[in-house]
């Protein structure tokens, strides 16, 4: 099978690129404007290519032409860029993903596309989200916050329309905190906005600077193993059931406040160095931290009855999950 992945070079796709490389079993074509992730990644079934598909619909054209699948990972992921750049974020994430949807229509080819657990938004029920069954309630427009969350659901809404007209056959995840090797861009410690939880807390502990617990760290997180998403992306690639379904993708074992997660990768950094650390819990606001029109929301563990049904389960738990991602970065600072 031929597979165009859109977005090859971020976390996600470097991780996927390198596993289906490892497997064999496909021919890859990864794009993306930057191979930095992928450095030192390359097989006889990988073929990378440098480019902005946004600046090359020819290109993106003729790939997607001659695919058996194509898998769509273009996204801006960052809640700095949400707040700063909310147009940009909506251009990207819905209309240029919408494009390459409709060039696979066109051509005929199926879609995997990447969304995001956050188009669950703050919903209040306590319970786990369930994919079809979970209402997704957003913030207000003057938290752009919430833009990212926004153009990723109405992307979900329109290949679900294009599925149920016969017009395209998807499959969509919805990822919960994917970690592991290659995970954000680390920052100078005491940086405020950019990159997610592990860069910050990651950086800090490279550094001693502060730990910043946004809005006191009380947000809830499950996080997942970037080889169980890995192997979760084969599950659906193989199996009919998958076909023009939405799954949740995660591990709500791991369920988890922000604030203990500061505490555990302390712990876990200490384990692996032999050194003390002595990082700074700084309460802060979500607002000081990213900017006006920031807002969060306290999130419930994903539902993952629909993907077991297809075979597939989390292996691993949240100390193994945090330890692979620690121990790569210490890797990576010590050369």
């Amino acid at each position: 099978m031929k597979l165009v992945m859109l977005g090859a070079g971020g976390f996600i796709g470097s991780n996927l690129a390198e596993y289906l490389i490892d497997r064999g079993e496909h021919d890859v074509v990864g794009v993306d404007v930057s191979a930095e992730k992928l450095t030192g990644i390359s097989g006889g079934n990988f073929r990378f290519i440098e480019a902005d598909i946004t600046k090359a619909p020819d290109l993106t054209d003729d790939l997607i032409s001659q695919a058996d699948v194509v898998v769509d990972l273009v996204a801006y992921a960052n809640p700095s860029i949400y707040v700063e750049a909310p147009l940009e974020v909506v251009r990207l994430n819905f209309f240029e993903n919408l494009r390459i949807a409709e060039t696979c229509m066109r051509h005929g080819k199926r879609l995997i596309q990447y969304s995001t657990s956050e188009v669950y938004g703050k919903n209040p029920r306590r319970q786990k989200f369930i994919e079809d069954e979970s209402d997704l309630i957003l913030g207000p427009v003057v938290k752009q916050r919430w833009i990212y969350a926004a153009s990723k659901q109405l992307l979900e809404r329109m290949l679900h329309g294009h599925g149920l007209r016969g017009d395209l056959e998807y499959t969509i995840l919805r990822p919960f905190n994917f970690v592991g090797p290659r995970f954000d861009y680390l920052v100078e410690a005491g940086t405020r906005g950019g990159p997610r939880v592990f860069a910050h807390f990651m950086s800090a502990l490279l550094t001693g600077g502060p730990m910043y617990l946004v809005d006191r760290g009380t947000q809830r997180r499950c996080f997942t193993h970037i080889a169980d998403a890995n192997e979760a992306f084969t599950v659906l690639l193989e199996s009919p059931g998958a076909a023009n379904e939405v799954f949740n993708v995660g591990n709500p074992d791991t369920d988890t406040s922000i604030r203990d997660l500061a505490i555990l990768m302390q712990k876990i950094y200490e384990d692996l160095t032999g050194k003390s650390t002595h990082n700074e819990l700084v309460e802060i606001s979500g607002e000081e931290f990213y900017g006006v029109g920031y807002e969060d929301t306290n999130r419930v563990p994903p539902d993952i009855s629909k993907l077991e049904g297809l075979g597939w389960k989390p292996r691993f738990g949240l100390e193994r999950t945090f330890r692979d991602a620690i121990q790569y970065n210490l890797g990576q600072d010590h050369e």
